[in-house]
């Protein structure tokens, strides 16, 4: 699948024709990969209908939180990703200050000496940062997060003829989105004493993909550490979704112990290989039915 034949997010809601994702507030403001939005019909099986506090410690590109933002009280997000995190705060802060910035960006971008002078950039205000990694990510070849081992970003342009710069009303429809909810760097860890009506996605970078996304990986030892912690969590109360890939690795994690392990199919929409395109096997583990 290239670039091109991306499923627009508004387009999955239409094609469901149901009225929970009908009625999502917002969508993705930057493209993810490993996003959520082609596995919604199949997350929603499974998601309760009412969330005191919801919390995501792997936000990534927000399309569960944002399609089902409206049964929640509050929610906590986090990412390991800092410019990711900063890009978040400031769609939910200042959000018309960002609309102008891209507006710029957008300007700028038809000069091709543009993007490389971006990409090379390494701002320190908050409204900066989140622009140019928007800018980044909607520009950027088959849109991947990728840093190098320095963590610098270094993936090239892509080849789009009129990309997605500034979408003001998806903006604010976010920002709009974001006010219940509290954003932070960090990812697992920053789950801390949830309760009996909180409810925890965990969509953790999967086992066995392209985990390129933030310098260090993830590994099968951090995946442990994420299955210990479901079960403390789930020992609080809490009920908790985990979405992942159908590996080995991952059903001997989850098998038994309470959890119910639920199998979804899914296009992988977004990779840096050719080879690791398609519709891939993932499962939907909850400690609930």
């Amino acid at each position: 699948m290239t670039a091109a034949e991306i499923v627009p997010f508004e387009n999955v809601l239409r094609r469901t024709r149901r009225p929970y994702l009908d009625k999502a507030p917002a969508a993705p403001f930057v493209k993810w990969a490993g996003g959520k939005r082609v596995l919604i019909p199949d997350i929603a099986k499974h998601f309760p209908e009412r969330i005191g506090t919801y919390w995501e410690p792997f936000v990534g590109g927000g399309a569960v939180f944002f399609t089902f933002a409206d049964r929640m009280d509050r929610a906590i997000l986090s990412d390991r990703n800092e410019e990711l995190v900063i890009a978040y705060q400031v769609v939910k802060n200042r959000v018309d200050d960002l609309i102008e910035a891209l507006c710029a960006h957008e300007r700028g971008h038809k000069d091709d000496r543009y993007y490389p002078r971006v990409r090379a950039q390494e701002p320190t205000d908050a409204l900066a940062i989140a622009a140019r990694f928007i800018y980044l990510n909607k520009t950027c070849f088959n849109g991947l997060y990728r840093v190098n081992k320095s963590g610098k970003f270094n993936v090239p342009r892509g080849r789009y003829k009129n990309p997605d710069i500034c979408n003001p009303e998806r903006l604010r429809k976010a920002s709009a989105a974001l006010a219940k909810a509290t954003i932070r760097l960090g990812d697992f860890e920053k789950v801390v004493h949830p309760g009996p009506e909180d409810f925890i996605y965990c969509d953790p970078p999967y086992d066995d993909c392209f985990t390129d996304y933030q310098a260090g990986g993830f590994t099968s030892e951090d995946q442990e550490q994420l299955r210990n912690a479901v079960n403390s969590w789930a020992e609080a109360g809490a009920d908790i979704m985990v979405s992942n890939s159908d590996t080995p690795l991952i059903r001997r994690l989850y098998r038994g112990g309470g959890f119910s392990v639920h199998e979804a199919e899914a296009p992988r929409l977004i990779n840096s290989r050719v080879e690791g395109r398609g519709a891939v096997a993932e499962l939907i583990i909850t400690t609930y039915g």
